[in-house]
């Protein structure tokens, strides 16, 4: 009886319903700590691994002398920080793991230049053939699976230091019914795909700037978290999808469809004179370390913000019946 599922499950939930405002407000002031440690960590050794050569230069892999060493650099960073976030945080919260790295990396992107600071770094490169790959767009999408996988190491250092805290608990789970359910889960996750695809797009080409306007690092920053969370919002309520990383891909192929589909105009006059090139498609004027971070952190934020918001319109969902195994 003492390793009875039902037992724990029911330990469980009066152990989350008892829970006062003093529990969630150190609750909330440790996740706010994590945050701030992960962002102080990136602040200061994340632009003394990263900085460009130019230091009004954009964070980029593509203005790095040797971008092995700066990757591995900053993946011991990343493991530093998603580790403290989740030890900090408590018990299940494997996700705020990757969400310290996301906030770490957007820390270290914001010290950093634009996207037209990148391309007119690259447009005054010294080249010994003449040749000058200003908008390399295959480098730019590669960069930005690179910034996420980064970010899903996270959840990986994040779930690990997370069994610290289930170790001693030695009920057994119930296995679910993946074979069944496998099928199911894959078409949830293409519609969640397509949905938040389409729902990324329109918010970030419509808030991210004018394109005769300068780029202006608080509107990129918000437009990017924005168009993600509410991509997220919406996947989630219809189509259930049990493992979040699956919005991990959304930003990543928005990224790799903007970079290809909306390259600059004029680059071939800015490739002559050596002028500075304006961005004026907004899907462009991010960075691949902005929309790996700054997308992350709207997707792993969806739940939270879902929360506030029941409590906002006094809506309390019904929780799933536990499954209990047979008799």
């Amino acid at each position: 009886m003492k390793n009875d599922p039902r037992s724990a499950v029911a330990a469980t939930s009066d152990e989350t319903t008892s829970q006062t405002g003093g529990h969630i407000l150190v609750y909330r002031i440790r996740f706010l700590a994590a945050m701030c440690i992960a962002g102080a960590v990136f602040w200061y050794f994340g632009w003394w691994v990263a900085r460009p050569s130019d230091p009004l230069g954009a964070v980029s892999m593509l203005m790095v002398d040797n971008g092995v060493i700066t990757m591995a650099e900053l993946l011991g960073l990343a493991i530093v920080v998603s580790g403290l976030a989740v030890a900090i945080c408590g018990g299940d919260t494997a996700e705020r793991g990757p969400l310290a790295v996301a906030v770490g990396l957007a820390t270290l992107a914001a010290r950093g230049g634009r996207m037209d600071m990148l391309i007119l770094n690259r447009l005054s490169a010294p080249t010994t053939d003449g040749a000058i790959d200003v908008y390399p767009v295959m480098g730019l999408m590669a960069e930005t699976w690179l910034w996420l996988a980064l970010i899903g190491v996270g959840l990986v250092v994040g779930k690990w230091v997370q069994g610290w805290f289930s170790a001693a608990d030695d009920a057994p789970i119930a296995a679910d019914d993946a074979g069944s359910k496998s099928g199911w889960d894959i078409r949830m996750a293409i519609g969640a795909l397509v949905i938040g695809f389409f729902i990324a797009w329109s918010v970030i080409t419509f808030a991210a700037g004018e394109p005769a306007a300068p780029i202006e690092t608080g509107q990129l920053f918000f437009a990017l978290i924005v168009g993600f969370l509410l991509a997220a919002l919406v996947a989630q309520w219809f189509f259930d999808l049990r493992d979040r990383i699956w919005m991990l891909v959304v930003v990543g192929i928005v990224a790799s469809a903007a970079y290809w589909f909306g390259q600059p105009q004029h680059l071939d006059v800015a490739e002559k004179l050596h002028t500075h090139v304006a961005i004026e498609n907004p899907l462009v004027r991010s960075l691949p370390i902005e929309y790996a971070a700054l997308g992350a952190i709207g997707v792993l934020l969806e739940r939270d913000f879902m929360s506030i918001l029941f409590v906002v319109i006094g809506y309390a969902p019904r929780e799933k019946p536990p499954e209990t195994a047979g008799a």
